[in-house]
């Protein structure tokens, strides 16, 4: 019960922290997706101390709470859709322990919620400008290369931190 205890406690610590980098996303527009992919990151620790359902939580959890309290809705919604929810699948992509595979089911991700993204973006949040939110398939490639760099960084980040905080186990 003890180590239950401490693992929601923590889970609800790094919901706060998302939180607070989604509020910083919102406060700093050149870094709103910076500070939101920071904050799938620290989601990412939950996964890593308490696994899978703990990791749901702290990213549905953060979800509820940004949509609430970040007075820029696109950042929220930004986290809700891509961000945290990559995460999650982040995890249990890498399990399959086949890099090529991998690749794809990311690459494909990423795709899909960017093109849910760009199609809604436009029409309901006035996010894209229309012009580019009708040439979706232009900036896809460019949108694969930046979710790349991102993938690249976090594994990275996320194994530096299981290194440095010693806190569990990623996949």
């Amino acid at each position: 019960m003890q180590n239950k205890t401490r693992i929601l406690t923590f889970c609800a610590i790094m919901t706060a922290l998302g939180v607070l980098f989604l509020l910083m996303a919102a406060v700093l527009p050149g870094m709103r997706i910076a500070f939101t992919a920071v904050a799938s990151v620290v989601a990412a620790l939950s996964v890593i101390k308490g696994g899978l359902a703990y990791g749901l939580l702290t990213v549905v959890a953060t979800a509820v709470l940004s949509a609430l309290l970040v007075p820029a809705k696109e950042v929220a919604l930004l986290y809700a859709v891509f961000f945290g929810p990559y995460t999650l699948a982040k995890n249990l992509i890498e399990r399959l322990h086949n890099l090529p595979l991998e690749w794809v089911l990311k690459l494909l991700f990423c795709g899909a919620v960017s093109a849910l993204l760009f199609l809604f973006a436009d029409s309901v949040l006035a996010l894209v400008p229309a012009l580019l939110a009708s040439h979706m398939l232009l900036f896809l490639p460019a949108v694969l290369a930046a979710f790349a760099a991102y993938d690249i960084v976090f594994s990275k980040l996320i194994a530096y931190l299981f290194g440095q905080l010693h806190i569990g186990r990623w996949n």
